[in-house]
């Protein structure tokens, strides 16, 4: 729909046809069940009015088949060691997952919002597939909603947002019927003999991957660049090694800052808000100041918590963040395609166009840096490991993050849902230990922020929501004059 994410989704084609978590799967599927982590992804799409029931329910039947991860579950292989699987469920029925309710009178936005966070917090049943959608009908009193409810080991934020694109539609009546395509035939559900593919694939790999390997490396081995032959490789300095190994344990394990005391507390009580800010008009803040829409976002949220801060008499000189970076290939649907570094981001002493300068410069150093597929890197021997030591594991490398901030692609078109116009779209991403998660996307001109906020952390939520509106006004006023209309220079909160 006009962005990179949704180039491939232009024709008929599996979303998540996959028999096996990844790595990073695993770790975020263990640090749920084995530490209680919580991994749950959530969206809330604001509707004009009630949906058509009918054909919402014969949409996600397609959808269903169309997306086969929402009809497996996962399974544990022998012993519980290693990756997990995933099978299909045999008893699988999209009532089983897609449910209506009514909010009681009057239907406010926050009372929307409280059943949105008390979805969230509501552990998946592990015997079936890890997805929920709930119709809320009743809000403020004539419209809907619609809440979608994801495991973060099924997909990340960009796959879940091309999930959504195959629910949708361009026109509340589209002329093309969605045929049900057939559901593919099922395969082995054994753990031992799925455990066995995965062993004999790994062991018919091994020698031609190494004659690959050999086959390239040899004429390197041969001759150096002038012809002569060159000897043995050299072990790589020490000092070289150490300093790798420490910028991969800062990337992931080690924050670079202590985290805020202020924040110290958790709950894992999840706390709702939304904010909807100009997307031109920040974007236009982040090219003036020499940064993207990006840097933008983030110097926007930075100044927020250096005045939260200040409103308790705090001094915050840096803000330990996470910061998951998107590294899809072109053409991959569904699934987790992202690395994850941590990130110290500048607050106190500031202007709005010397964080956006900075901050700018730090992400650009991690995306060109080697440790940008360091968590990848990390999670792979861990795997192996019992869950409740991936699950510590995880759990370390989620801890003392005071912001956990991301945000994807958009739809920049006006969509439908089973008849229904959409208004918005709220993205929350987990909290994972961290004291606030805040995701955005884009949707017809405007960024809207689902901010995710634990209990224990962020005790005056109030007062933090009117923060991070200054924060974003302070960055909106820096942008260039005519970047956007007058009514178009402020951030709304529309929580009441």
């Amino acid at each position: 729909m006009g962005s990179d994410a949704f180039r491939h989704m232009g024709g008929v084609r599996l979303w998540g046809a996959v028999r096996e978590m990844n790595a990073v799967e695993t770790m975020f599927w263990r640090g749920d069940t084995s530490a209680g982590m919580g991994a749950n992804q959530l969206g809330v799409i604001l509707l004009d009015r009630i949906p058509d029931w009918d054909r919402l329910v014969a949409r996600h039947q397609w959808v269903s088949r169309m997306a086969p991860l929402l009809r497996r579950r996962p399974v544990e292989p022998p012993l519980r060691l290693g990756r997990l699987f995933w099978v299909d469920d045999p008893t699988f029925e999209v009532d089983r997952h897609l449910r209506r309710v009514r909010l009681p009178s009057p239907g406010t936005s926050r009372q929307l919002l409280n059943l949105a966070q008390s979805m969230s917090m509501t552990p998946f049943f592990r015997g079936w597939p890890l997805w929920e959608a709930v119709l809320v009908e009743g809000v403020n009193g004539h419209g809907a909603a619609y809440l979608l409810k994801i495991h973060h080991s099924v997909t990340d934020g960009t796959g879940a947002a091309q999930l959504l694109s195959l629910l949708v539609d361009a026109n509340a009546d589209p002329h093309d019927t969605k045929l049900l395509p057939p559901i593919p035939p099922d395969v082995a559900r054994s753990r031992l003999l799925l455990w066995g593919g995965r062993m004999s694939r790994s062991l018919g790999l091994v020698p031609s991957g190494a004659r690959r390997l050999w086959a390239r490396r040899a004429p390197a081995r041969r001759a150096g660049h002038n012809g002569r032959p060159v000897g043995r490789r050299r072990l790589p300095n020490p000092r070289v090694a150490l300093s790798t190994l420490k910028s991969f344990a800062y990337a992931t394990l080690l924050p670079s800052v202590p985290p805020s005391p202020l924040l110290a507390g958790r709950t894992r009580r999840a706390r709702f808000e939304v904010l909807d800010v100009p997307f031109q008009a920040l974007k236009a803040a982040g090219k003036a100041a020499g940064g993207t829409f990006n840097d933008a976002y983030l110097a926007a949220l930075a100044g927020a918590f250096d005045r939260y801060h200040q409103r308790f008499g705090v001094a915050l000189d840096g803000l330990p963040a996470l910061l998951p970076i998107s590294v899809r290939p072109l053409g991959a649907a569904g699934g987790n395609h992202l690395a994850s570094t941590r990130l110290v981001l500048p607050v106190a002493r500031h202007t709005p166009e010397e964080r956006i300068r900075l901050i700018h410069e730090c992400v650009a150093a991690v995306r060109g840096g080697a440790t940008l597929h360091a968590l990848s890197v990390v999670s792979r021997p861990l795997t192996p490991l019992p869950p409740s030591w991936v699950g510590w594991v995880t759990t370390q490398m989620f801890r003392g993050n005071d912001l956990l901030a991301s945000n994807f692609p958009g739809i920049p078109d006006e969509i439908h849902l089973a008849g229904a116009r959409v208004t918005e779209i709220y993205p929350f991403p987990p909290l994972l230990r961290g004291a606030a998660g805040i995701a955005l996307t884009t949707y017809q001109g405007r960024a809207h922020l689902g901010i995710n906020l634990d209990h224990g952390a962020v005790t005056e939520p109030d007062v933090f929501l009117s923060c991070l509106r200054e924060g974003f006004d302070e960055v909106l006023r820096s942008a260039p004059p005519g970047a956007a209309s007058p009514e178009e220079t402020s951030a709304v909160s529309r929580n009441h």
